[in-house]
């Protein structure tokens, strides 16, 4: 057994005891001065592995990194869980000294699965100990010795959303930071508890950022409290400082979690720094036209591009002086998505999928459909993508044509007839339908009417500055 993989003298003695040995190799390890010479004393009655023997046997292991078809990440995960092995017996301050120790000995081994270790070591590693694995890795690449395929991305995943929500009391706090390899992504979950000294309380990794994101926007909203996205410096400071507190995890399956992802949620938690500058804040520029209306009825909007269709579904009810009485629903290049509370109806959560993604480009297309009943249509195309103004709250609208129609009036045809009713007072229906208008006279009614700054009044209880003046 090597040095950097040596349990405490209690837990060799309880290995004994578990396995059934006898009195005479207990007395070898009670009369140890310490873990290191108990081991030796067993090495030499033939209980334990010999130093050498150990580098073996964990090289062995790293021989399945070796095989086709394993991705960056999986790498990491393995490389992780392998951190955690490593550290388990270890003195904090002893580490360092384990660590080179186990570099050297890996190098003289010299093979592709040496080199696969010390890459990996290279990635995840403290940064003493990941400069001295890369370069005995860069020295066995010299020598002739094979590279791994994944090695000149593993550890190199683009930085992409960092996002989280608190409760209410902020007692807890849940933060994802969000990486890609390639067209894959992958989200690093952390719960901290602020209630429990402020450590890392649970930590894991999922595949599917969307489904954490929409859970977080889920949570935050049933809780009654903000979701937050961060910037990679913002995510990394509340991190650090949950880093530099006790790990709190209460329950055996949070410790198990925490023990295990602990070294890659250091390391991505470093690549959060001087991480590629955030993209510059830009603005969809949104025309709105209400399919089937003659003379068409249109908004001229600029929303932010990373809005979520559940809040672009909003922006467009006040643009529009709709009243957000009915279901809706977007058909988008990538699926349909609406409310969450109607998945039954077969969509998706509209709260989860940002508009830059289901309309990146300019002169992308999508429907909005509100009242399934009136069937008011709304088709929307994208005229432009423009860096966000500073100063300037978004959304806003910056132009358009012909008031809104009424809620409930009956969909575009039933519009075009209350409009021809209350414009003949001859009309047997005209007193009527000025009664359900809640108008005293025709005069009150306008079709052609557009009023921007009571749109834009609307909108300003839903906008924010996304660049500051």
């Amino acid at each position: 057994m090597s040095s950097t993989d040596l349990p405490t003298l209690s837990e060799i003695r309880a290995a004994l005891v578990e396995a059934g040995a006898d009195r005479e190799l207990l007395r070898l390890v009670d009369s140890s001065r310490d873990a290191e010479e108990a081991v030796d004393r067993l090495s030499e009655a033939g209980v334990v592995f010999s130093a050498e023997e150990s580098v073996e046997e964990m090289l062995d292991d790293f021989a399945q990194l070796l095989e086709p078809g394993i991705t960056p990440l999986g790498v990491e995960l393995f490389g992780s869980e392998f951190f955690a092995a490593l550290a388990n017996g270890v003195a904090e301050d002893d580490f360092p000294a384990a660590l080179a120790s186990l570099i050297e000995g890996v190098e003289v081994v010299g093979d592709e699965r040496a080199l696969a270790m010390l890459r990996v070591l290279a990635a995840l590693a403290p940064p003493g100990g990941a400069r001295a694995a890369a370069e005995a890795a860069d020295r066995l690449v010299a020598a002739g010795v094979r590279t791994p395929s994944w090695a000149k991305e593993v550890g190199k995943p683009a930085v992409s959303t960092c996002f989280g929500y608190a409760d209410p009391v902020g007692a807890q706090e849940g933060i994802a930071i969000t990486f890609a390899y390639g067209r894959k992504s992958h989200a690093v979950v952390v719960l901290i508890d602020h209630s429990l000294g402020g450590g890392v309380k649970d930590c894991f990794v999922s595949d599917r950022p969307d489904l954490i994101q929409e859970g977080y926007r889920e949570a935050a909203e049933q809780l009654g409290t903000a979701y937050v996205e961060y910037s990679p410096d913002e995510a990394r400071a509340r991190l650090e400082r949950a880093l530099g507190n006790d790990v709190c995890a209460e329950h055996p399956d949070q410790r198990e979690d925490v023990h295990l992802s602990m070294a890659l949620l250091c390391q991505r938690v470093s690549l959060l720094s001087g991480s590629a500058a955030v993209p510059a804040a830009t603005v969809h520029r949104l025309k709105i036209t209400l399919g089937g209306s003659k003379p068409p009825i249109w908004r001229r909007l600029e929303v932010p591009s990373t809005i979520t269709l559940q809040h672009l579904h909003q922006a467009i009810q006040e643009a529009f002086a709709w009243e957000d009485y009915h279901l809706w629903v977007f058909s988008t290049p990538v699926g349909e998505y609406g409310p969450r509370s109607d998945r039954e109806l077969g969509h998706r959560s509209a709260a989860t999928k940002k508009l830059s993604e289901v309309t990146p480009e300019v002169k992308a297309r999508l429907l909005y459909l509100y009242d399934f009943g009136d069937n008011w249509e709304h088709r929307i195309v994208v005229e432009d993508v423009l860096d966000a103004e500073p100063g300037v709250a978004y959304p806003r609208c910056l132009t358009g044509k012909r008031a809104a129609p009424p809620e409930d009036c009956g969909g575009v045809h039933g519009y075009e007839h209350l409009c021809e009713v209350v414009a003949n007072p001859a009309d047997p229906e005209h007193a009527d339908m000025l009664q359900w208008l809640g108008l005293d006279s025709a005069e009150g009614f306008d079709p052609a009417a557009f009023d921007l700054a009571a749109v834009d009044e609307r909108l300003a209880k839903r906008a924010k500055v996304l660049v500051k003046a």
